[in-house]
């Protein structure tokens, strides 16, 4: 398909995924639309009980099996408790800035049932308060309700998820869209067009496609995904904070832009140097195979460490799956991270999804994932 068409069909389809509500644990609806979209161009699909998506393709001839998968939840809140007054308390489900909460809209449930995160009024705020930044256990949500019973008729409950209410935008510049939970719904739109790239089949191995359920909250479904599976190497595809904004001076410290190609996270996760964290590591095959692709098709990658932070992705469960697997992160740059206006360019999503049908179709045959190969 000419890339042109590529494009504008996954802008479509992110514009579709980020339409959705699937905070971390309730993931349903987000795993249906992907489904919907693979069932057409895949052997099987299968939901697990926990929530793991997977699509198997199987190719014309013998192979490895490569796990491509993103992780299909978002950021998000938790209904905590409904007050008699017909306030809601609230948890943080994932890394949502505490800064970005009060006074913001947001929808709850999967009837997008509207709110507000309530903020004391400026003009009474001492100074003090007005420098203090709350989190979720001093705020609540407005539903503009006056009574518990006026609350559950609107058909809200304990344990309901909500997002900031934000919808994606186009920018002057077409290529770049913004808004929330492209963490990881630009992730799930690549996977899902990886698959129709890939349908004819004419590749070696077994293709499979996934989103993992609850990466938000501990990278629940990517060890279990590993064992399910248990392929011979695995690409994680998530998104990475982008460091060119004036706010991110030190270029050394985060040297990737949108708009320059997807990113491979060479060593990436929390230090460990004193206390228990988590960590993933490019196998040097996957990245042979991303550097052969990259140079074939004349794509950019950027490549860069990212350790000391709290960022991964599942690439860092996946090595503790089976008997540890192979695995890369593959990030798509995006700015402003889990804020409802996360921005992005879809040429880094096109570029990725070119670079991973290259690897499954002319590097799968070949790739040699001996450790000590080099």
């Amino acid at each position: 398909m000419e890339r042109t068409a590529v494009k504008q069909e996954m802008k479509e389809m992110l514009c579709d995924f980020t339409s959705i509500i699937g905070v971390s644990g309730e993931e349903q609806d987000v795993v249906r639309a992907m489904a919907a979209r693979l069932k057409p161009y895949a052997d099987e699909v299968k939901v697990s009980t926990l929530g793991n998506l997977t699509a198997v393709k199987r190719g014309s001839r013998p192979g490895p099996t490569v796990l491509i998968a993103s992780h299909s939840d978002e950021i998000g809140f938790c209904v905590k408790y409904i007050y008699e007054d017909g306030f809601l308390a609230f948890d943080k489900l994932g890394g949502v800035p505490e800064n970005l909460m009060v006074g913001r809209k947001v929808w709850i449930g999967r009837n997008r049932v509207p709110g507000v995160i309530g903020a004391k009024p400026g003009h009474l705020m001492t100074p003090e308060e007005a420098r203090t930044v709350r989190g979720a256990k001093d705020l609540y949500i407005d539903v503009a309700c006056s009574s518990a019973g006026e609350v559950r008729a609107l058909g809200i409950r304990e344990g309901d998820r909500a997002v900031f209410a934000d919808t994606v935008s186009e920018m002057a510049n077409p290529d770049f869209l913004c808004g929330r939970a492209m963490d990881n719904r630009a992730g799930c739109t690549v996977v899902c067009e990886l698959m129709k790239l890939c349908a004819d089949g004419d590749f070696a191995g077994t293709l499979v496609v996934g989103a993992t359920c609850r990466e938000e909250v501990g990278m629940v479904g990517a060890r279990a995904l590993g064992h399910a599976v248990h392929p011979d190497y695995v690409i994680a595809v998530d998104t990475v904070p982008a460091g060119d904004t004036p706010d991110q001076p030190r270029r050394g410290l985060l040297p990737i832009s949108i708009g320059k190609g997807p990113a491979v996270l060479l060593a990436d996760g929390c230090d460990c140097s004193h206390q228990y964290g988590v960590f993933s590591s490019v196998h040097p095959a996957i990245r042979r195979a991303i550097e052969n692709q990259s140079a074939a098709q004349g794509l950019p990658v950027q490549w860069l460490s990212l350790v000391g932070f709290l960022s991964t992705t599942d690439a860092a469960e996946y090595a503790y799956a089976g008997d540890g697997i192979p695995q890369a992160s593959f990030a798509i740059p995006r700015r402003y991270s889990h804020s409802p206006v996360e921005l992005l360019n879809m040429n880094d999503l096109v570029d990725m999804v070119c670079l991973l049908q290259g690897i499954v179709e002319k590097e799968n045959e070949t790739i040699n994932l001996d450790f000590l190969a080099d």
